[in-house]
C-alpha cells in the first residue's frame, strides 16, 4: 500500500511531537531539578531543540505536501488534523530561525533569573531580562500579524486560542462586569455571616507533601506514569504515561500547595 501525502504529514508530526516531549522534560527539569550553575547550559540545549523543532515545521516540502493532502479521501478527524497542520505550518513560517532561537534563550534566561529576584521582590534586577522578552515577544506578534492578516496581539491568541480576538475577549469581559460584582458582593455577605476557621501553623513541608501525595492517590493519581515536583511556579505537563506535576509549600499557608 503507498503512502499518501497525509500519512507522511503524520509521521512528521509524530516526529515532532516526540521531539517536544523531550524539550519539555529538559524544561521540566529545569524548573525542579536542575542545579543553578546549569542554566546556560540548558538554555543553549532548550534553543538548540527549539530550533530543530522549527526547522522540522519549515521544511520547503511540506508545503506540497499538505497540497496533496487536501485533494485525498480523508474523514472528518482527518480533515481537523491537516487543518492544524496547515495552520501550525503557516504561524512557524512566518518566524525567522534566528527568532525562535533567541527568543528561546531570553525566555530560559528570565525565568531562571526569576527565582532569585522572585523571593527579594527585585523586579529592578527582573526588569532588564523582561524587557528582552517583550521585544522579542512584539517582533514575534508583528510577523505573525503580518503573515495573518490578524492585529498583533490577536496573532499571538490564534496561537493559543484559535479564532479567539481581542474584540471578542472584550464582550466576553463587559459581559462579566454587569453581573460578577453583584455575585461577588453577595457572596461576601453570606461569607461574613459564617463563622471562618482558620487552619493554624506551620505546617511542615514534609507533613504537606505527604498530605499532597495522599490527596493525589484518593484522586486515583498513578505514580507509575507520573509524579509530584516541587518548582518555583506551580505547573504541569508531560504526556499521558508520564505526567509531570509541580507543587509549592508554604509553612504558613496549607492550602496553597493543594
Amino acid at each position: 500500500m503507498s503512502t499518501t501525502a497525509y500519512d507522511e504529514l503524520t509521521a512528521l508530526y509524530t516526529r515532532l511531537h516526540r521531539f517536544g516531549h523531550l524539550h519539555s522534560l529538559a524544561s521540566w527539569d529545569q524548573a525542579a531539578n536542575m542545579p543553578p550553575k546549569g542554566n546556560e547550559a540548558r538554555a543553549a540545549a532548550l534553543a538548540e531543540i527549539g530550533t530543530l523543532l522549527h526547522r522540522m515545521r519549515t521544511e520547503p516540502r511540506l508545503k506540497s505536501l499538505i497540497a496533496q493532502a487536501e485533494g485525498e479521501s480523508l474523514d472528518d478527524a482527518q480533515r481537523a488534523n491537516l487543518r492544524e497542520i496547515r495552520r501550525d505550518w503557516r504561524s512557524s513560517n512566518a518566524l525567522p530561525e534566528s527568532l525562535v532561537e533567541k527568543k528561546t534563550l531570553a525566555a530560559a534566561r528570565c525565568e531562571h533569573a526569576w527565582r532569585k529576584q522572585r523571593p527579594a521582590n527585585d523586579w529592578a534586577g527582573f526588569l532588564e531580562n523582561f524587557r528582552e522578552v517583550l521585544r522579542l515577544g512584539r517582533e514575534e506578534a508583528q510577523l505573525l500579524a503580518d503573515e495573518s492578516g490578524l492585529r498583533p496581539y490577536d496573532a499571538l491568541l490564534d496561537r493559543f486560542e484559535p479564532g479567539m480576538t481581542c474584540a471578542q475577549l472584550d464582550r466576553l469581559f463587559g459581559d462579566l462586569r454587569q453581573w460578577l460584582p453583584g455575585l461577588i458582593e453577595r457572596a461576601q455577605q453570606r461569607q461574613a455571616k459564617d463563622k471562618l476557621v482558620e487552619p493554624v501553623g506551620p505546617f511542615p513541608v514534609a507533613a504537606q507533601r505527604a498530605l499532597s501525595q495522599d490527596v493525589m492517590r484518593l484522586l486515583d493519581f498513578d505514580f507509575e506514569a507520573g509524579r509530584l515536583d516541587e518548582s518555583t511556579h506551580p505547573f504541569s505537563g508531560g504526556v499521558p504515561e508520564d505526567v509531570r506535576l509541580t507543587t509549592r509549600y508554604c509553612e504558613h499557608d496549607l492550602l496553597s500547595s493543594l
